[in-house]
């Protein structure tokens, strides 16, 4: 191999690199978008049933921009955690948690609770 062979193959490998790079770093960047809102709920348990006349709705909201339970607006903290508390009835009482991103995209969780 020439001297001027192994320059260009040197460069045309750097370019390689720099293009892997930068393609892999806009991936991993953009993850997050791709995945979309998604709600955790950690209490209460789906189906769960309790004597209480009050609940506590507690759980984590990511890639959120609005969260809303049964309709009305709640808010999150810096990490995306919230806790609500709500009157619950007798009988099975359904509770809706909604969230949309930035693009607009939504996802719905709901939760069946037994007032006893």
């Amino acid at each position: 191999m020439t001297r001027s062979t192994t320059i260009r193959l040197s460069k045309i490998l750097i370019i390689i690199i720099a293009i892997i790079l930068i393609v892999g770093y806009a991936i991993w960047r953009s993850e997050n978008y791709a995945k979309g809102p998604q709600i955790n709920i950690f209490s209460p348990i789906n189906g769960s049933a309790t004597t209480s006349s009050t609940i506590s709705i507690i759980g984590q909201a990511e890639r959120v921009n609005s969260l809303s339970l049964n309709g009305k607006a709640i808010s999150t903290d810096e990490a995306g955690n919230f806790t609500e508390k709500i009157i619950l009835f007798s009988g099975i009482n359904i509770i809706t948690l909604e969230a949309k991103d930035r693009f607009q995209r939504g996802t719905k969780e709901q939760l069946k609770i037994v007032g006893l």
